[in-house]
């Protein structure tokens, strides 16, 4: 991995791990009012302490469902068990998840809004940071696709803009994270993995 890309592919075991902490923590992060989560799932590299968002469960299934035929048969058995958790959770609340999914789109445009204006004072620095920045576009995909029609126009339009500013100070590049993770991510839709300043 260079020295400039931040997002390293988790080992399948340990994102699996932390997929099924999420989902057992799913209804209650919903219920509740804070956005952020933080909770500790044990993995092979001892307590992992995390922060929990919608996007960031769902950004994980994802993942893991792009590798599903590499897992083990006893793996693949509670991916299912886990996605199907998570489905059911969201499906019994998909109100109160889909406005905290768009709660959470609004931080994430915000965050990316931040680091673009920052852009300009040191370009060096964005530069080197843009991989792990990035992880915010990716994230509102996988909130986008589990929205889909309750997307609203504004978000849309927020969204629209901050791809623009994207492609403004990018050009085109070979995929920015770990080469583990390109089969989950192909260009379309996940263009801006394959920009770079």
């Amino acid at each position: 991995m260079s020295k400039t890309s931040y997002l390293a592919a988790e080992n399948p075991a340990d994102d699996l791990k932390i997929a099924e902490g999420m989902a057992a923590e799913l209804e209650d992060y919903i219920i509740d009012e804070e956005l952020y989560r933080t909770m500790t799932v044990r993995t092979s590299e001892g307590d992992q302490r995390l922060k929990m968002t919608g996007g960031d469960l769902l950004s994980r299934l994802h993942r893991l469902q792009a590798v599903r035929t590499q897992l083990p048969p006893d793996q693949q058995v509670r991916l299912d068990a886990v996605q199907k958790t998570a489905e059911t959770t969201i499906y019994s609340l998909r109100t109160r998840f889909h406005d905290r999914l768009k709660r959470e789109i609004k931080a994430r445009l915000d965050s990316l809004k931040w680091y673009l204006d920052d852009f300009a004072q040191d370009q060096r620095r964005a530069r080197a940071e843009f991989p792990f920045e990035i992880r915010n576009r990716q994230r509102i995909e996988e909130i986008k696709k589990e929205l889909g029609e309750n997307l609203t126009p504004e978000l849309a339009t927020a969204i629209n803009q901050i791809d623009h500013r994207i492609r403004m100070v990018s050009s085109g590049s070979s995929f920015i994270w770990d080469a583990q993770l390109k089969p989950a991510f192909p260009p379309s839709p996940y263009w801006y993995l394959y920009v770079t300043p």
